[in-house]
């Protein structure tokens, strides 16, 4: 189904007929988009269209405002929480306005009874959702749950799992944040980059303005990684043993590190004064199109070091670690992000 047309002078039967049939078009287009987005953020595809979140997708390359984002990804990542919703959304029996209430206090046991309800009004599911919530006593966050995003896994590269359980109002609390943070402007794609942002929130509070200039000329996380140089393999140590690093993430080590041999000095692939001056250039902010975190920053050469690229500022760009990752997973192919790597000098 298609919108109809606009086309001036039409009757009052004619007119009202038209915005029905488009309303209709419109609703039934919104229900395909969030089944599209779902689908796009589930599989990770928007790692492949050149973008490191699927915020930084949504805002970037679909234009979406902050609040849109935040809906959009609150549903999707809902969907797959509860099968019979997310059936119903793309059976075409429930609409996108109506999903967004019901997920706010659906579970999985509890769905079929709302779906029930939403066959209504829109207006009495309003009312059942504000009336089951001030019932349960929880805060506004409480429906959001926050399932990880698979993440695009490089052959060899074995993920670590870390399982972590919350007591009811632990999660109450999480949920909550998680909502606050929806409304300030997005929440990291998935529950590791999530874990370590407020790990990295929490360092930085206790660490005073001057240690933090002096670690600016350092690069951003110390970990140690081993690199046998007869077949260029790394590896890291990890609680759960040792790990080898995919191809990008060894490529990407090597852009922004501090490199230590056996008995020869420490050195660094960028020169601390260099980093200090690109990460105040720009505004330490990351500069991939659409993200603009200001955590995990690191700096990376546009330019190769293999290719011929130099430490010079001009060559060099500030990135998070996950938009640093993947363009080395992508390469030089990754032309959104390539064609944003200019400085402004």
């Amino acid at each position: 189904m298609s919108a109809v047309v606009f086309v001036g002078a039409r009757s009052a039967r004619e007119a009202d007929r038209s915005l029905r049939y488009s309303l209709k078009a419109m609703t039934e287009a919104k229900q395909c988009a969030v089944l599209w987005f779902a689908d796009i953020m589930r599989r990770g595809l928007f790692r492949a269209l050149g973008y490191s979140s699927i915020n930084q997708y949504a805002m970037k390359g679909l234009g979406f405002s902050k609040s849109r984002t935040g809906d959009f990804v609150r549903l999707a990542r809902e969907l797959e929480e509860l099968p019979a919703v997310h059936e119903a959304v793309a059976n075409g029996e429930l609409g996108y306005t109506k999903a967004l209430e019901i997920i706010k206090v659906a579970t999985p046991e509890t769905e079929g009874k709302w779906l029930e309800v939403a066959e209504g009004s829109r207006k009495d599911l309003v009312a059942e959702v504000k009336k089951a919530r001030r019932q349960a006593k929880v805060d506004p966050g409480q429906g959001e749950l926050l399932p990880s995003t698979p993440a695009v896994v490089a052959p060899r590269e074995i993920p670590v799992h870390l399982h972590v359980k919350f007591s009811p109002e632990q999660e109450a609390r999480r949920a909550a944040l998680v909502e606050r943070l929806h409304k300030l402007g997005g929440v990291p794609s998935d529950r590791a980059e999530l874990l370590l942002e407020a790990l990295a929130a929490l360092a930085e509070a206790k660490e005073s303005k001057t240690r933090r200039r002096v670690l600016d000329s350092r690069p951003p996380v110390q970990i140690h990684v081993h690199e046998d140089r007869q077949s260029g393999r790394m590896t890291v140590q990890t609680n759960s043993g040792e790990r080898e690093l995919s191809r990008a993430e060894a490529e990407r080590a090597r852009c922004d590190a501090a490199v230590c041999e056996e008995g020869g000095r420490n050195t660094t692939t960028i020169p601390p004064r260099t980093r200090r001056l690109v990460l105040s250039r720009d505004k330490h902010q990351c500069q991939a199109p659409g993200c603009g975190r200001t955590r995990f920053l690191e700096v990376h050469h546009i330019k190769p070091r293999r290719l011929g690229g130099t430490n010079k500022p001009e060559n060099l760009t500030t990135l998070c670690a996950s938009c640093h990752r993947l363009w080395h997973e992508q390469g030089h192919g990754a032309g959104q992000l390539e064609s944003a790597f200019q400085p402004a000098l």
